[in-house]
């Protein structure tokens, strides 16, 4: 499995409404793309400022590639991240993919 995490600093006061318009606008066609969100978290990174985690999986790395260029095809993508770029303090995405922790 391959995770994907997000990770959006925003201003404490617009992290709620950020989280409604991500579920509203974003999730419907990611779940499309075959993303599937796992876990979301909160952390506070300052006064009055917070960092939300998304964790999202895949199957495979490549599902990633696939994902992201049905996503780059659509416009509505382009738009919420627009949009949160407008807010957002800093914004980040990491692919993660799963490593055994066996030492064997």
């Amino acid at each position: 499995m391959t995770s994907i995490l997000d990770t959006v600093v925003l201003p404490e006061r617009e992290a709620d409404g950020w989280l409604r318009r991500c579920r509203a606008e974003y999730l419907p066609g990611a779940r499309e793309r075959g993303l599937r969100l796992e876990r979301v978290w909160r952390s506070y990174t300052g006064p009055e400022q917070v960092a939300v985690h998304l964790l999202w999986s895949l199957p495979t790395p490549y599902d990633f590639y696939a994902m992201r260029a049905t996503a780059a095809a659509d416009p509505s993508v382009t738009a919420f991240w627009s949009a949160t770029d407008t807010l957002a303090h800093a914004r980040e995405r990491r692919v993660l993919e799963e490593v055994p922790c066996d030492a064997g």
